[in-house]
């Protein structure tokens, strides 16, 4: 600060000066705000690659390859104890879509899709709009119904293996009825017997997918049907509903997948059995490509299925926008 004894002239030069300098400082702001801005995004976009990378790679692995390859193996005729593939083109596409196999392989499937993925998503949805209205111990209940789904698949196998036998649990309390049911023996309910065990593994997992989107539904809609007289058959058909669009969607995605790709519980329970019932199609690849060691036929089997999975599910998502959205 100048004193009292500078000229008056002396401080007019320094007050210039002063606002010379702010001035220039002023004017390089902006630049100064676009050099961060670009260096933000400049972050974020590494950030971008940073999460996505490791994502990419393990698709590229996992998915993307094996695909590409079985792809290729699809139109080969190749055998794991073969070094060489002779080019076939479509001769193994030809001969899985007229073969008999195929045409069981799809009844069982579409059965077993038929049965259980409107069966999971009834009895998953009604389970949780009851836990919805829980309050105390809405946390133990979530567990018990979402244990069976973290189980392993071969454990439940093994343990409902016994439970359907002619001396299980089951046929044990039929006995009493003067009646006995040889479930996985019989070609009218072993794919029953498993779609059930199924659809109970997998129950509690769907619930916790619609419970998730139930609680973040806004009150306010609700007190504002009440107020209108809505019913509350009314307010689940025409608010609940459509607001669980997107989780309806995802399960019917999910349960077609599983209907489709079922290996497990027919393998442990039945093999396949009795008389091919409860054969499917990744039972079959598994057979042709371990098995018999025909890589290019399973390979075929293994296409085909992808590509039905793709459309169907291409099919549900459109259904479920319309209908849901009614």
């Amino acid at each position: 600060m100048p004193d009292a004894t500078t000229e008056p002239g002396a401080r007019k030069a320094d007050t210039s000066a002063t606002k010379s300098g702010l001035r220039q400082r002023i004017a390089h702001l902006p630049l100064l705000g676009t050099a961060t801005k670009r260096l933000g995004d400049h972050d974020d976009n590494l950030m971008g690659w940073a999460l996505i990378v490791p994502w990419f790679l393990w698709a590229s692995v996992f998915l993307i390859f094996p695909f590409l390859f079985a792809l290729y193996l699809s139109f080969h005729k190749w055998s794991i104890i073969s070094p060489e593939t002779v080019f076939v083109g479509i001769d193994q596409y030809v001969q899985l879509l007229t073969s008999d196999l195929f045409w069981q392989l799809l009844g069982n499937t579409l059965y077993f899709f038929v049965v259980n993925v409107p069966t999971q998503i009834v009895l998953a949805l009604g389970v949780a709009v009851l836990l919805d209205r829980i309050v105390r111990g809405r946390a133990l209940y979530m567990a018990g119904y979402f244990v069976p789904y973290v189980t392993s698949g071969v454990v439940v196998a093994v343990v409902f293996k016994w439970i359907y036998a002619p001396d299980g649990y089951i046929n044990q309390i039929l006995a009493i009825a003067g009646t006995e049911i040889n479930f996985l023996g019989s070609t009218t309910w072993a794919m029953p017997a498993i779609a059930m065990m199924v659809s109970w593994k997998f129950i509690g997992y769907y619930a916790i997918i619609f419970l998730a989107n139930l609680q973040s539904l806004p009150e306010t809609i609700y007190e504002s049907a009440s107020l209108d007289g809505a019913s509350e058959w009314q307010q689940f058909r025409y608010i609940t509903l459509p607001l669980l669009n997107p989780s309806i969607l995802v399960v019917v995605i999910l349960s077609t997948i599983t209907a489709f790709q079922i290996f497990t519980e027919p393998f442990i329970m039945t093999s396949g059995g009795p008389n091919g019932a409860t054969k499917t199609f990744v039972l079959v690849i598994y057979r042709n490509a371990f098995s018999y060691l025909e890589m290019g036929y399973a390979s075929t089997i293994g296409v085909v299925l992808a590509a039905m999975i793709f459309v169907i599910s291409y099919v549900e998502r459109n259904y479920v926008d319309q209908e849901v959205s009614m």
